[in-house]
């Protein structure tokens, strides 16, 4: 069976889907080892040393050069045209033109550009609008990370999808206190501290969750915590950065990217870990908190109340919100079940395995949709 996959999701720094389109490949070379997989890419694809037999497909053109979607629909074409897939996968949230009678599986992640448009640059915005419903439209099957967005593709696109859950490391769980010292000593934290994992993007709330926490200060609450950010630079950036106020720059602490390793340690070592975002698919940080025995202040949204279940406290995300949901976070006992689940990436892929297996061999899984 020849598997083809694109890979421009892998060409970039492991994050957000990212993370879990590496996580499910890894595991899909020992669940299918008969296979041969092609990853296709504009651009090196970064640390693939996945179990299995993988060949990376790399086509330097000009559509590369422009932007991977423009490569994917006018170069990588040709490209599967010649290879004999047996089914090809995108978990990039778009499907090239592919050879007629070829089984194709989409994963949509999320539904962000129609939700928060501010999240994307306007060209980007621009590629969802153009292509997600009709490349949905073509797609065999489509493959989605929770049951909240799962609803918004039957709604809104009108195909049925399938829901292949995210699952956590085998690293994320309570971390022991030496473990605790040393990432605390790596990143110099020496007090109590909230914590935040999130890139700052307008979904996000990152400016609402500094000036929750900053009123709690101005009230007297909270002492000497600190507030932990953790996460990449984004389209929020200049908002951010501009309540971070040197004067008040000991309270607040940026730490940017972060090693994974790192994380169980930040995760263990933080009072609480605010997650007021506006909008989601999934919400994976917040399942990783609660393994590490984390409180965890959530926003109350469907896919997060899927990550998290009835072991999270959750609020509007407003900012009296969010400082009300901080000092009563703080009152409660830390969750001692590790989260409501705890999925292995196997199961995950286990069954990707299946829907690409009975893709590739069935004849009526590759008629077109249409569109």
């Amino acid at each position: 069976m020849r598997i083809g996959i694109e890979g421009s999701l892998f060409t970039e720094e492991p994050r957000g889907h990212a993370v879990y389109a590496r996580h499910l490949c890894r595991e899909l070379g020992q669940l299918l080892p008969q296979a041969e997989f092609l990853l296709y890419s504009a651009a090196p694809v970064r640390e693939v040393d996945w179990p299995g037999r993988w060949r990376q497909c790399r086509q330097d053109s000009l559509a590369a050069r422009v932007s991977p979607l423009v490569w994917q629909k006018v170069s990588l074409p040709r490209q599967l045209a010649a290879d004999r897939l047996d089914v090809f996968w995108s978990p990039y949230s778009f499907l090239p033109a592919t050879p007629r009678g070829l089984p194709t599986l989409l994963t949509i992640y999320d539904f962000v550009f129609r939700e928060y448009p501010a999240s994307f640059h306007p060209l980007h915005r621009l590629a969802f609008q153009l292509f997600l419903s009709r490349d949905a439209r073509r797609a065999s099957q489509i493959i989605t990370i929770s049951q909240a967005v799962r609803a918004q593709i039957e709604r809104d696109l009108q195909r049925p999808a399938q829901v292949i859950l995210p699952g956590l490391d085998d690293g994320f769980g309570v971390s022991a206190a030496a473990e605790i010292e040393r990432v605390r000593a790596r990143h110099h934290l020496q007090r109590p501290y909230i914590l935040s994992v999130a890139a700052w993007d307008p979904r996000k709330n990152i400016p609402r969750l500094i000036e929750g926490f900053r009123l709690l200060k101005q009230q007297g609450h909270l002492g000497d915590f600190q507030l932990v950010l953790v996460g990449h630079g984004d389209r929020d950036s200049p908002q951010v950065r501009r309540l971070l106020q040197p004067s008040e720059a000991d309270d607040i602490r940026t730490l940017g990217y972060v090693d994974q390793q790192d994380l169980p340690g930040l995760y263990t070592g933080a009072e609480v870990f605010a997650f007021p975002s506006l909008y989601e698919g999934y919400g994976m940080p917040v399942a990783e908190a609660l393994a590490c025995g984390t409180r965890v202040l959530a926003t109350d949204l469907p896919a997060l109340r899927e990550a998290g279940g009835e072991h999270c406290l959750y609020v509007e995300p407003t900012v009296e919100e969010i400082s009300a949901g901080l000092l009563r976070s703080l009152e409660l006992p830390r969750p001692t079940t590790g989260g409501h689940f705890r999925r292995t990436w196997r199961e995950s892929a286990v069954e990707l395995a299946a829907v690409l297996e009975r893709l590739a061999t069935s004849p009526a899984a590759a008629r077109p949709r249409g569109g």
